[in-house]
């Protein structure tokens, strides 16, 4: 395949083999080793609100890339509870390409989002990479929103209810489990597939694209009882529990049958030779509440496949089970290679 990004689990391998395990190892500021998850959830969603920015990269042939880079930018702010006031997108594409053929990324840029910025350059490449950045303000609904407009009107910012410390921590995964992908296997594959499914089978596969900007589910989310969120993207489900596990210190166990996943995905993943948890998530939001039940009546009433999918634990071990086995997620070496 012709995508070439470094995804989080090589960045992690290339900062620790040049000598710099411990910024890596750094825990979000105010981390004590004697926090309980919900204690963790809480601080770092505190640090993660200094997050005023967030990007995306896609690389390809397809022009729905672009709005891959866009909808993961976009969600970025998202899981942070900002509003996007401004996108820019930059467009790397090959030297000889035609306006006509760049026309279409463009499109798919502006079915998304109005853009601020965009520049395009034309290099040596055979594919296209699309990088897009995407700054935010505190949404109406959160905690510096209202603390803002209190000061403002000279009055004693609300305190808000906190769950009891007790209460199990749960993680809801909005969204479909390599959707993002998918959709780029269907594009980059599309004769081979077509030789192997029926048209009706594969016909609504582009459309799993729509789905991806996911920044009204995570608003929805933040407003039900969502304590924490996290933006999955390179690497799959998998990568992205590993990496919330790792953000919020914390252990986790999931149930592998309870994550959302298209059967479009798992037949052409199966076809291709590909772990369907593996392959890119951009659209899928892991949310940790106190209260999944009213969450996931808030996300189903929008329209958004969303599931409980485990929960957050003492400790360290991030356990992935399946009836009665039980595996251990690690960080990822190649795209097949999860727990080895």
């Amino acid at each position: 395949m012709a995508r070439e990004s470094i995804g989080t689990a090589e960045f992690e391998r290339l900062v620790a083999r040049t000598g710099n395990e411990d910024y890596l190892a750094r825990p979000y500021a105010g981390r004590r080793d004697d926090m309980t998850p919900s204690e963790c959830v809480m601080m770092a969603a505190a640090n993660d609100c200094s997050v005023m920015t967030a990007s995306g990269t896609m690389t390809g042939r397809s022009p729905v890339i672009v709005r891959m880079a866009i909808c993961r930018a976009i969600n970025g702010l998202a899981v942070r509870n900002r509003t996007v006031k401004a996108v820019s997108l930059f467009l790397n594409v090959p030297a000889g390409m035609p306006e006509a053929e760049i026309r279409p990324f463009m499109r798919e840029a502006y079915a998304v989002t109005p853009l601020s910025d965009v520049e395009i350059i034309r290099t040596g490449t055979d594919s296209v990479t699309a990088y897009a950045a995407a700054y935010g303000e505190p949404s109406a609904e959160s905690s510096e929103a209202k603390a803002s407009e209190a000061a403002r009107n000279n009055q004693e910012p609300k305190t808000f209810t906190e769950y009891p410390p007790d209460a199990e921590c749960r993680i809801v995964m909005c969204g479909t489990a390599g959707a993002e992908e998918t959709v780029l296997l269907y594009e980059e594959n599309r004769d081979r597939l077509k030789n192997r499914y029926p048209e009706h089978f594969l016909k609504d596969i582009p459309l799993l694209a729509d789905g991806l900007n996911a920044a009204e589910y995570c608003g929805i989310a933040w407003e039900h009882g969502a304590l924490y969120q996290y933006a999955c993207g390179d690497g799959g489900v998998y990568s992205g529990l590993f990496g919330m596990s790792e953000r919020l210190r914390t252990g986790l166990s999931v149930c592998l049958p309870s994550i959302p996943i298209s059967q479009k995905t798992i037949e052409i993943c199966e076809e291709l030779d590909t772990d369907p948890y593996l392959i890119g998530a951009g659209g899928c939001i892991l949310m940790i509440t106190k209260h999944a039940e009213e969450l996931l009546k808030a996300l189903w009433e929008a329209g958004a496949e969303a599931a409980d999918i485990g929960r957050l634990c003492e400790g360290h071990a991030k356990e992935l089970r399946n009836g009665e086995e039980v595996r251990f997620l690690e960080p990822l070496r190649t795209k097949k290679n999860v727990n080895q």
